[in-house]
């Protein structure tokens, strides 16, 4: 009984708070896109190595989002998203979009979160980058 009560005391990792915090902040934005009538299509969906966070719909609008947690004295989470990341997401939204039927229009959002696991906000870039501007 005493070593259940010990591991149930022991701190997270930097690692394993991190992980949480990103799994925070994903909830957190889903959240945000529901509240506005937004469909949750995908979470976390994978094209090989690439992975987009989230992938919401309403009506004819399709939105692929990135979402960056951040602690609140680090680089701003935008930021965080390269041009290599931004290339890497627009082939895999490429490659889901020839999924869908009929026509869509599409964007890449990113959601910023920063803060801690406790307190954080959320501030919603929309139309973060444009695919032709990646080429």
């Amino acid at each position: 009984m005493e070593e259940k009560e010990e591991k149930s005391k022991k701190k997270l990792s930097k690692r394993e708070l991190a992980y949480l915090f990103g799994k925070m902040a994903e909830e957190r934005v889903s959240q945000y896109y529901l509240c506005r009538g937004f469909t949750v299509l995908e979470r976390n969906w994978r094209m090989g190595k690439t992975e987009i966070d989230l992938i919401v719909r309403k009506d004819e609008l399709i939105i692929m989002v990135e979402v960056k947690a951040r602690g609140s004295n680090e680089n701003d989470a935008i930021d965080a998203v390269s041009p290599d990341k931004r290339r890497r997401m627009v082939k895999a939204a490429d490659s889901f979009l020839q999924q869908i039927e009929g026509d869509v229009m599409y964007r890449f959002d990113v959601a910023a979160c920063t803060g801690t696991i406790e307190d954080f906000r959320v501030e919603i870039l929309e139309d973060a980058f444009i695919p032709t501007d990646l080429v």
